[in-house]
C-alpha cells in the first residue's frame, strides 16, 4: 500500500467509526427524543382531564354556592368554565387520536357534561334566580331527584376521567420505562462506541508511525553509514510504498557509487601498471639497454605513449644495426687494403694488376665510405624521429596528467553529491521532527477540548467524543 493509501484507509476508518457512532447515537436519540414526547403528550392528556375535572367540580361548587346563598357572583365564573370544559374535552380528543379507547370514553364525557350542565346547572340556576325574586320564600330550590341525578352525571363523568387518567398513567410508566432503557443504551453506546474510536485511534496511529518512522529509521542509518565511509550499506526494502521505492533507489544510488568507485580503482591500478611498465622500459634504455619491449597498448594516451616509445626504441634498434653493419665493412676494406699492400710489395711485376686491384679496391672504399654517409645521415634522421617521439611522449605524458586532474574533480563530485545526499537526510529528519511536533500538538488540543466539553457537562458529552 502507499503511504497515501495507508494514510487515507487509517483516517477513514476513525471517521467511519466517528460516522457510525454518530448514527447510531442519532438513532438513540430519536427514539429517546419520541419517547420524551410520548411523555409530554400522556402528561398532557392528564393534565387535560385534569382541567376537565377542575372545570367540572368548579361549576359544581359555584352552583352550590349560589343555590345557597343566592349571591350571583359567585356563578360568574360558571360560563368560562363551561368554556374551558368544552375546550379541554376538545383538545384530549385530538391528543388521543391514536387511541381509540380513550377517544371513546372522551366522546361520552363531552355529552354527559354538557347535558348534565344544561338540564341540571341551568335549571337550578334559573329556579334560584325565580327565588331571589320572591320574599319569604324557602331557601330550598333542588329536590332530591335533582341532586341526585346531578350526582350519578357527576359520578360517572369522574369514573370516565379517572379511567382516562389511568390509561394515561398506565402508557407514561411503560414509556418512562422504555425511555430509562434508551437512556440507558445510549451512556453505554457512547462509552463502548468512544472507548472503541478511541483504541482504534490509538491502534491506527501505531501502525502509521511504525509504517513511516521504521523504513525512515533504516534509511536515516544507511545513509549515515554511507557517509562514514561504508560503501556496501544498504537499506532492506520491505514494503513497496514510497519509502521502499526511496530504499531502492537509493540502494541503487549507492550501488552505482560503489561501482563507479571500483571503476576507477581499476582504472587507476591499470594506469599505474601502465606507467610502472614505461617506466621500466626507459629505465633500461637510459642504461644502455634497449631489448625491452613495450606490453602497452591501447588506444588512450598512454596506448598512444606506449606506441611512441616502442616505434622509437624499434628505430634505434635498427640504426645500431646499420652502424654495427657499416663497421663492419669498413674492416673488411682495411684489411683488403692492407692484403692489397703487402701484395704491392711482394711483386712489382703484378703492379699494373695491384694497381687495378687498388683501383677498384679505392672505388669499393668510396662506395663502402658513401654507404657509411648515408647510414650517418640514416642514424640522424631516426635520431630526429627519437626527439620528436620523446616530445610527442611528452605531450602524452601532459594529457595524461590532465586526465588524473579530471579523476580528481570527479571525485570531488562524488563528494560533493554525498554531501547532498546528507543535507537531504537531514531534511527528512527535519521534517520528521516537524511531523512529531504536528502529533504532539494534536494530542495536546485533543485534550484541551476535552477537559473543555467535560467541563460543559451534559451539553458537551457529544463534543467530548469527537474530541
Amino acid at each position: 500500500m502507499r503511504i497515501r493509501t495507508k494514510l487515507t484507509a487509517g483516517f477513514g476508518a476513525i471517521v467511519a467509526t466517528l460516522l457510525l457512532l454518530l448514527g447510531l447515537s442519532f438513532n438513540q436519540f430519536s427514539r429517546l427524543s419520541d419517547a420524551n414526547a410520548w411523555d409530554r403528550h400522556t402528561l398532557e392528556v392528564l393534565l387535560e382531564a385534569d382541567q376537565i375535572a377542575n372545570a367540572v367540580l368548579q361549576i359544581q361548587n359555584s352552583t352550590r354556592g349560589f343555590m345557597l346563598t343566592g349571591n350571583e357572583s359567585l356563578i360568574n365564573i360558571i360560563p368560562q368554565e363551561e368554556e374551558s370544559m368544552r375546550r379541554h374535552v376538545a383538545r384530549a380528543l385530538e391528543l388521543t387520536r391514536d387511541n381509540p379507547q380513550q377517544q371513546a370514553r372522551l366522546k361520552r364525557i363531552g355529552p354527559m357534561a354538557e347535558d348534565w350542565v344544561q338540564n341540571v346547572i341551568h335549571p337550578l340556576l334559573d329556579k334560584r334566580r325565580e327565588l331571589n325574586k320572591q320574599v319569604g320564600v324557602s331557601q330550598q330550590v333542588a329536590t332530591a331527584a335533582d341532586v341526585l341525578n346531578g350526582a350519578k352525571v357527576i359520578a360517572d363523568v369522574r369514573k370516565l376521567l379517572a379511567e382516562v387518567s389511568a390509561d394515561e398513567n398506565r402508557l407514561l410508566a411503560e414509556r418512562s420505562a422504555e425511555a430509562r432503557e434508551l437512556r440507558q443504551s445510549q451512556a453505554w453506546l457512547l462509552g463502548g462506541g468512544g472507548a472503541l474510536a478511541v483504541l482504534l485511534a490509538l491502534g491506527i496511529g501505531w501502525l502509521l508511525l511504525r509504517a513511516l518512522l521504521g523504513p525512515l529509521s533504516v534509511l536515516m542509518q544507511a545513509v549515515g553509514r554511507i557517509a562514514a565511509g561504508e560503501q556496501s550499506a544498504r537499506v532492506a526494502v520491505v514494503s513497496n510504498d514510497e519509502l521502499g521505492q526511496v530504499g531502492m533507489e537509493f540502494n541503487r544510488m549507492a550501488q552505482t557509487i560503489q561501482d563507479s568507485q571500483a571503476r576507477e580503482q581499476a582504472d587507476s591500478s591499470a594506469l599505474r601498471a601502465k606507467v610502472d611498465a614505461l617506466l621500466e622500459v626507459v629505465s633500461r634504455a637510459a642504461s644502455g639497454d634497449l631489448t625491452g619491449k613495450v606490453t602497452v597498448a591501447g588506444d588512450d594516451a598512454i596506448g598512444q605513449l606506449g606506441h611512441g616509445l616502442s616505434r622509437m626504441f624499434d628505430n634505434l634498434r635498427a640504426l645500431l644495426n646499420n652502424v654495427q653493419k657499416a663497421g663492419i665493412q669498413v674492416t673488411t676494406s682495411a684489411t683488403e687494403i692492407a692484403a692489397s699492400a703487402k701484395q704491392q710489395e711482394a711483386t712489382g711485376v703484378e703492379q699494373a694488376q695491384t694497381s687495378v686491384e687498388v683501383l677498384s679496391t679505392t672505388k669499393e672504399i668510396s662506395s663502402n665510405t658513401a654507404q657509411l654517409l648515408q647510414t650517418m645521415e640514416s642514424a640522424t634522421a631516426v635520431a630526429d624521429y627519437t626527439t620528436s617521439a620523446t616530445a610527442e611522449a611528452q605531450d602524452n605524458l601532459k594529457r595524461m596528467d590532465e586526465t588524473m586532474q579530471h579523476m580528481v574533480s570527479a571525485t570531488d563530485s562524488i563528494s560533493a553529491k554525498l554531501a547532498a545526499l546528507s543535507e537531504k537526510a537531514s531534511n527528512i529528519n527535519s521534517v520528521l521532527t516537524t511531523i512529531t511536533k504536528v502529533a504532539d500538538q494534536t494530542n495536546i488540543l485533543s485534550l484541551n477540548a476535552a477537559i473543555e466539553a467535560e467541563k460543559a457537562g451534559e451539553a458537551g458529552r457529544g463534543f467530548s467524543v469527537v474530541a
